[in-house]
């Protein structure tokens, strides 16, 4: 099992109430088996967290249709008269 080390970094609530906050991402949770859309639970045993995924969202395959193409803003113009 490969470990990973993590920052707790402080997530904002109601109010400018700090809370610890766990980020999670990366390329490696998809060759673990996670993929965008699916759903996990996450249970305390003692100091350890355990996350497990508990539904299958999508495929590899779905998940690559999932991504959106690159697509470019344009403004409009806008054209200013100084007379």
């Amino acid at each position: 099992m490969e470990r990973r080390k993590l920052k707790i970094y402080s997530g904002s609530g109601k109010h400018y109430t700090h809370y610890p906050q766990i980020i999670i991402q990366g390329k490696w949770l998809r060759s673990l088996g996670y993929f965008i859309g699916d759903k996990v639970t996450v249970t305390q045993d003692g100091n350890r967290l355990i996350i497990e995924k508990y539904e299958d969202g999508h495929g590899a395959d779905e998940e690559a249709a999932m991504v959106a193409e690159s697509c470019y803003y344009e403004a409009p113009v806008r054209r200013v008269s100084w007379f």
